[in-house]
């Protein structure tokens, strides 16, 4: 079966503005979380998302280019600092609206829960559809690294609303396997 390049660019742009929204979402998190160990948990998702938007902008790079085909997440990597999102998404969006100024810790943690659960179905449904082993490997571990950050979220918030004071376990860290 034959890939459509102008399908796979969009689904890539797609997960270029998830990741891009997700990235502000954890930066502007970080700034208003008081709580050191709360910091941590925001910093590691700000690195995480910073990752991932690397991955996608490298595939981009490989599918828009003489490439035309699927990459490693290696090869993407390399090629990530090729294409500017901003030449992508060029309107600036309302990135002040993404967390309400009356939220709280617990709400945010409720609010990145639901944003990394969206993500995880958007990538887990690209991996089914993936034309090639490729794209699905890299939609399936994208999948897998949204399911871990709901995951990592979901503990956070547990023990904050159990015990009232952040969790940070470096061992539990969500990360992208490649």
């Amino acid at each position: 079966m034959k890939m459509d390049i102008n399908k796979a660019l969009g689904v890539l742009k797609h997960g270029m503005s998830t990741e891009i929204w997700g990235l502000e979402f954890y930066q502007q998190a970080l700034t208003r979380t008081v709580d050191e160990t709360g910091r941590k948990v925001f910093a590691s998702l700000v690195e995480e998302e910073e990752s991932h938007l690397k991955i996608l902008r490298g595939e981009y790079a490989a599918l828009s280019g003489s490439k035309a085909g699927w990459i490693t997440r290696e090869e993407a990597l390399e090629l990530a600092a090729s294409v500017d999102p901003t030449t992508i998404f060029p309107e600036p969006q309302a990135a002040e609206a993404l967390i309400p100024a009356d939220a709280s810790d617990l709400d945010v943690l409720a609010i990145a829960m639901d944003f990394e659960n969206k993500g995880y179905t958007f990538y887990q449904s690209e991996a089914a559809l993936a034309d090639s082993p490729e794209a699905k490997r890299m939609w399936a571990q994208l999948a897998k690294a949204e399911n871990n950050h709901y995951t990592f979220l979901q503990k956070s918030h547990e023990y904050l609303a159990n015990n009232g004071v952040w969790f940070f376990d470096e061992n539990e860290l969500p990360f992208f396997e490649g």
